[in-house]
């Protein structure tokens, strides 16, 4: 087998954009924030960091999303059943990345508010302690997007889906690597119309409209 590359772009980017949004009504994915989507904003921020090229796993959404992101250089999947939970999308990702990858960064689209400045600080920990685990720390909570060295991949596909990542994680922790961060967006799921207000101070029919228009 060649050797793992050390660089950036040995880390896969792993969005997970799959879930329902039964309570924001509105499928996350294309939530509008300035003039992108969560999803467009996330891979743009990745493409600014320089990692590999991102697996976007999509749901019921897809063909709402799949048009918004034709241009993007990013793998696109479909999971078919995501009430599964996040684990199977999880796992669909993994199962499709190169073996030759050094680490996945899974990162869920309800999460989009972190930084360019901090995904790199992420990425550049991750490459200098090849710890298990590499994720950002706001006070006492680890946020995402984390990353996790692919010597735990077969855990995650191994793990049943009703434990989902958190056994995972748990098992691991006191090896891993936190990277403290002030930037709340780490911890901070977007899941309701409430939610979305207290990110962008716009309310999400007004922003849905304007988008459209």
């Amino acid at each position: 087998m060649d050797q793992v590359p050390v660089s950036f772009e040995s880390i896969v980017p792993v969005v997970l954009a799959a879930g329902d949004s039964t309570r924001m009504g509105y499928p996350k994915a294309l939530l509008p924030l300035g003039g992108e989507t969560f999803l467009t904003h996330i891979l743009g921020v990745l493409r600014q960091v320089g990692l590999a090229r991102p697996v976007v796993v999509m749901g019921n959404a897809a063909a709402d999303i799949e048009p918004v992101i034709r241009d993007w250089p990013v793998e696109t999947l479909r999971n078919l059943n995501p009430g599964r939970g996040q684990l199977s999308s999880i796992q669909l990702a993994l199962s499709r990345l190169d073996p030759r990858c050094l680490a996945a960064m899974v990162w869920p689209v309800d999460q989009p508010a972190v930084s360019v400045s901090l995904v790199r600080r992420l990425a550049e920990r991750f490459l200098a302690d090849r710890a298990p685990i590499t994720c950002p720390l706001y006070g006492e909570r680890r946020g995402h997007p984390a990353i996790f060295h692919r010597a735990l991949f077969p855990e995650f596909m191994e793990a049943p889906l009703a434990e989902g990542p958190k056994g995972i994680v748990l098992r691991h922790l006191p090896a891993a690597a936190l990277v403290p961060t002030a930037e709340p967006g780490v911890v901070e799921d977007v899941d309701t119309p409430a939610d979305y207000r207290a990110l962008t101070g716009i309310g999400l029919d007004a922003a849905v409209g304007a988008a459209r228009a």
